[in-house]
């Protein structure tokens, strides 16, 4: 099909404008998928702190610090790193000192851990948990065990079956907080600069 110069004159215009319509439709499209796609990954993230690493990083210091400020007050006798042990000596006294701080200070604590532990395991990234949730969710449930022969007035028993896996805690929730807080700011600016 032969035009002349005249129809063609006639045409372009229009092609032009449906061109500029298509591109102004893919140049939305893409911007509007590119921002939604940052705004979900901002929702998650901030899910995943507020939800899930912020409280538990918080309960984590928050719980090292009275364990050292207890350690500090509370040091058994014997004066040896652990308070109960293989032949370590330790006074009634001491033990209802100790049964009052777990019952009412760091039992709570604990059981807020696992709280947010056990509801928020689906904001991890990874498909793994990592092992020092499962060792810290075993040490508090081993715990009610012993808490339970308390209430009883059975003192035979004073510490779980684990020991808190602090340390491993604090390896695996600060760096996760860390990056996450960057990922935050990063998302933050990219968002905020374009809306």
């Amino acid at each position: 099909m032969d035009l002349t110069r005249e129809e063609w004159i006639k045409i372009i215009p229009m092609i032009i404008a449906a061109l500029i319509a298509v591109t102004g439709w893919v140049i939305t499209y893409f911007h509007k998928w590119y921002f939604d796609t940052k705004a979900n990954q901002l929702d998650r993230v901030n899910k995943q702190l507020k939800e899930l690493y912020g409280p538990l990083y918080v309960r984590l210091i928050a719980s090292q610090e009275t364990w050292d400020a207890f350690w500090q007050k509370h040091r058994p006798s014997h004066n040896k790193d652990t308070y109960f042990g293989d032949g370590l000596k330790v006074t009634d006294e001491e033990k209802e000192i100790w049964r009052n701080w777990m019952t009412h200070v760091f039992e709570p604590i604990n059981a807020k851990t696992e709280e947010v532990i056990l509801n928020n395991i689906d904001l991890l990234d990874s498909t793994e948990i990592p092992k020092a949730f499962v060792s810290a969710l075993a040490h508090i449930a081993a715990y009610k065990a012993v808490l339970a022969d308390w209430k009883q007035d059975k003192f035979e028993h004073h510490v779980s079956v684990n020991n808190w896996p602090s340390e491993d805690l604090l390896a695996v929730v600060k760096p996760e907080y860390e990056r996450l807080k960057v990922q935050q700011s990063k998302l933050l600016n990219t968002y905020s600069a374009n809306t």
